[in-house]
């Protein structure tokens, strides 16, 4: 057979192999589509965002994620190897947005094919605040008296302040942080003692040392002398 009558018989009646072949390859996928399985598991969502914005509202801290692919691969797949997370490095303004949610692989997520990946939910509504720095008192929080006879005659804190950081209209609304309780009671001598600053608003972050060191002086009553007491 030559190069004329092989062109010739390959191409006769070529609709009906171009439909065959595509009906075929249809089948094929559906088939492969169909014997997929599905995996669930929760995963952490984390913040991406740049040093001039930062959210002041509470949303989900986690998301549902959806594998769908071969049983044999997406059962291998670590779950801290599918990271999901929001990207606010692009806004720039004050405002409430709609933030998707977008996926990132890495390590035993990598190379998996076929493999879907959806996340619920697909967005985040986010509202944004410009992220200031203040600093801010710190109080002791005391409870409790000295033993019989003894008084607190001098007390100070090191450090007085701290530099917090967080969206402005929060920043605006504090007037001073306070510490978890000291507790004073029968103490008779002088003393120090680290304790933690109390921060109930998860927006805020104090920066450095969250402790501070409370320094108090105790001393024995001073009395003056009666006529009764001398027996004069």
């Amino acid at each position: 057979m030559n190069s004329r009558e092989f062109l010739l018989k390959i191409t006769e009646k070529w609709p009906v192999k171009v439909l065959s072949l595509a009906a075929a390859l249809i089948i094929s996928v559906f088939y492969r589509m169909n014997t997929l399985e599905t995996r669930h598991f929760s995963a952490p969502l984390f913040i991406e965002s740049n040093d001039s914005f930062i959210p002041v509202n509470s949303f989900v801290n986690s998301v549902r994620i959806n594998l769908r692919g071969e049983g044999s691969s997406i059962y291998t797949i670590f779950e801290d190897d599918i990271i999901a997370y929001i990207d606010l490095d692009k806004y720039k303004n004050d405002g409430t947005y709609k933030v998707p949610v977008q996926i990132r692989k890495k390590g035993s997520a990598l190379g998996i094919e076929p493999l879907e990946i959806t996340v619920i939910p697909i967005e985040i509504s986010v509202t944004l605040e410009e992220k200031i720095s203040r600093d801010i008192p710190v109080f002791p929080v005391i409870s409790g008296t000295p033993a019989s006879d003894f008084e607190l005659t001098d007390q100070y804190i090191t450090p007085e302040n701290v530099t917090a950081q967080g969206p402005y209209t929060g920043m605006y609304s504090i007037n001073n942080f306070v510490t978890e309780t000291i507790d004073m009671e029968g103490r008779n001598d002088t003393f120090s003692v680290i304790v933690n600053i109390v921060n109930d608003n998860p927006l805020i972050t104090i920066q450095g040392n969250r402790t501070i060191v409370y320094h108090g002086t105790i001393l024995p009553i001073s009395r003056e002398l009666t006529e009764n007491e001398t027996g004069e």
